[in-house]
């Protein structure tokens, strides 16, 4: 299957996705929404794989939405738009109810999601990592929302995932402050190794 604005490989029994619109730091739109899930249904059904890797290409792995989304959705004055963009397929009328959002299919996936944080995770970019099992980040991982900073609730249950992965405080300081900066001594290239 072909795909526009991610990569999709399988080597040595791991699928590996990767947003690939580095010049926009990946930011996220609906084509890439769909091309996502597309490429996780794949690797859910493939019987090779045995994990999946999401990662960006560049220098970050996601930068949000797309502010060009964003701005069609303002000019429209609806959310309609993204929820087109990232409607289920015909087969969600036998999903449960509450793993049918944007983004709830990630648990539904049968084999575990590793997120490879390299640069800027930001915004939407959070939110996706947030539902992946595990998270790698690089040294050069820096994570910030703007939620705050536009007066508006964190979406997509982060402001419920966050502070259960990383504990209450440094929730609410990623939720309310700008940017945080993280250091990591794992790399995700030894992450493979587990893998062979």
């Amino acid at each position: 299957m072909g795909y526009e604005q991610i990569l999709y490989e399988v080597r040595d029994r791991i699928a590996t996705v990767t947003l690939n619109r580095p010049d926009k730091l990946n930011a996220w739109t609906g084509v890439m929404g769909r091309e996502v899930r597309q490429a996780m249904d794949e690797a859910a059904r493939d019987e090779t794989v045995r994990v999946i890797v999401l990662t960006g290409a560049g220098r970050g792995f996601c930068a949000g939405a797309d502010m060009q989304m964003l701005s069609g959705i303002v000019d429209a004055g609806t959310a309609a738009r993204v929820e087109d963009a990232v409607r289920p397929g015909p087969e969600a009328d036998a999903v449960r109810s509450d793993f049918r959002g944007p983004y709830a299919y990630f648990p539904m996936v049968p084999k575990p999601i590793i997120a490879a944080l390299n640069g800027a995770t930001a915004g939407l970019g959070l939110v996706v990592s947030l539902y992946c099992d595990l998270r790698i980040a690089a040294d050069s991982a820096v994570f910030t929302t703007a939620f705050s900073r536009r007066g508006l609730i964190a979406e997509h249950g982060v402001s419920w995932m966050l502070p259960r992965l990383v504990g209450l405080q440094h929730g609410l300081d990623l939720l309310l402050r700008p940017t945080l900066q993280v250091q990591s001594d794992i790399h995700v290239t030894a992450f493979h190794a587990l893998f062979d």
